[in-house]
């Protein structure tokens, strides 16, 4: 069978069972918190770590998350913030999608974010936690939603595959030994 695609079902199956990781980034320990718990609360099946140090989040980056939520501007403490900090992590994990939160509106810094590749960039308002957490559904959706088609791709790219060895092998037949197919 092609690897492939036991790859991309047991990729999918794994992806059905496990839970997505989710790793926020903020300096605001408070807001943090409530940002942890809220959704946690409204989205199931994901595994949600919360950071309040851009040095913290780098060394636990080994784990590589499905989804990362950054604060553009992290406070003095933090070693790195906005750009740098969302440059480093698509260097380090390229697969990760990246939601930035922040503070202030700026169609410059959006940019920026969006250059960089930013999945969404997010206002801290007061349905902030409602869009942070249909993005993340949104993403995780979108992931599954593209295992499944690889999958399928694969899957068709085999049954091609075996009607053509069956195609060739009835040609033979016919060429070679015309009265096999009688």
């Amino acid at each position: 069978m092609n690897r492939s695609i036991i790859a991309t079902s047991s990729l999918i199956r794994k992806y059905k069972k496990r839970p997505f990781s989710v790793c926020l980034i903020e300096d605001n320990k408070l807001y943090l918190q409530g940002l942890v718990h809220q959704i946690k609360n409204s989205i199931p099946n994901i595994k949600l770590s919360g950071f309040s140090r851009s040095s913290t989040f780098m060394q636990n980056l080994r784990h590589k998350p499905d989804i990362a939520i950054v604060d553009f501007n992290l406070d003095e403490r933090s070693e790195m913030e906005g750009i740098e900090l969302i440059q480093e992590l698509k260097a380090q994990s390229p697969k990760t999608k990246i939601i930035v939160l922040t503070g202030e509106k700026s169609k410059f810094i959006e940019e920026e974010c969006r250059n960089e590749g930013v999945f969404d960039y997010v206002i801290k308002e007061d349905k902030a936690i409602e869009t942070i957490a249909e993005e993340i559904e949104s993403i995780m959706h979108n992931m599954l939603k593209e295992m499944e088609k690889r999958a399928f791709n694969n899957r068709l790219r085999l049954m091609a595959g075996v009607a053509l060895t069956i195609i060739l092998i009835i040609i033979y037949l016919n060429v070679f030994n015309p009265r096999a197919l009688d």
